[in-house]
């Protein structure tokens, strides 16, 4: 009965682990041949990517991400393995570069908390109240 308890024990510490994103396996990745492979094959070969470049003019870049997470709680999720696969294309379609990432190169951001503001004159309640005609006052 006791054995039973602690394996349970054990049992329920394990952390549970997942992927979230496509990891792209070793054998795909290869498959893209810089210079000779186009868009329409990459997306055929490797699928839909995660993101896609906003920034670069007259040329594409495709991201495919992925991350590995073990977590007891959810809570205490912490990621363990990450995957980043950038695929570069120039101006006609076809891939120019292949580019790799893994978890150490990945940098902690910080998120920034400020607002940003608005043009206009800051109304106070009673003006807000006045203003909108809610009782009965309609500015002129």
């Amino acid at each position: 009965m006791v054995l039973a308890v602690v394996a349970g024990l054990l049992a329920a510490c394990t952390p549970d682990t997942h992927v979230e994103g496509y990891h792209l396996d070793r054998e795909r990745i290869d498959r893209i041949q810089p210079g000779v492979t186009t868009q329409q094959q990459v997306g055929d070969i490797l699928g839909s990517p995660s993101s896609v470049a906003t920034f670069r003019e007259n040329a594409d870049t495709w991201y495919y991400i992925s991350k590995q997470i073990e977590s007891i709680t959810e809570l205490d999720a912490e990621v363990v393995g990450q995957q980043v696969v950038a695929v570069d294309f120039d101006e006609v379609g076809r891939v120019e570069k292949i580019r790799e990432y893994d978890l150490k190169d990945a940098k902690d951001i910080r998120v920034a908390s400020r607002t940003t503001p608005t043009q206009g004159e800051k109304l106070g309640f009673f003006e807000q109240l006045f203003g909108n005609g809610l009782l009965g006052v309609q500015q002129e």
